[in-house]
């Protein structure tokens, strides 16, 4: 008899946190920021939560650096979650990794000057249509239909 023995798979737990930005334009109307990660995809200003900083602190600092936007307020009362794992080489090995990613949702400041980080090759403001087709991942798309649904709420009772 054979016995095969199962590799234990050892899981990297990480935490993400990042803004969902948006602003209104007279003639495009209601516009999202989505960043070009290092010509792979695209994706919200977002990164690792570090230690000892909560998720908002997190969420706003990685704005700054992927985006140069700061002075920013985020919208009470909307936060989001998903969840995914990847698999990705670290220390010679290939890791299993579940990421917790939390998104908040901002009002891009009149005026707003774009100064991408390194790790981006450019970037867009795009309705909602064409934003969901730029996010490669089923989870994001729902997040911004969710954040497309609550803008527009809210602007329908001004």
């Amino acid at each position: 008899m054979k016995i095969q023995h199962s590799k234990l798979f050892f899981m990297i737990h990480e935490k993400s946190a990042g803004v969902i930005v948006f602003r209104m334009q007279p003639k495009e109307g209601l516009q999202y920021l989505v960043l070009y990660h290092r010509g792979v995809y695209w994706n919200f200003p977002k990164g690792r939560v570090e230690p000892g900083e909560t998720e908002t602190e997190a969420a706003l600092r990685e704005l700054k650096e992927e985006a140069g936007i700061d002075n920013v307020k985020l919208v009470e009362g909307w936060r989001q979650q998903t969840q995914f794992f990847f698999k990705e080489r670290r220390n010679n090995k290939t890791e299993l990794i579940k990421k917790d990613f939390i998104l908040y949702l901002a009002k891009a400041p009149i005026g707003a000057e774009l100064k991408i980080s390194s790790e981006h090759n450019g970037y867009g403001w795009f309705d909602f249509k064409t934003a969901s087709k730029y996010l490669r991942f089923k989870g994001l798309k729902e997040i911004l239909a969710e954040a497309e649904s609550f803008i527009k709420s809210k602007l329908n009772k001004k």
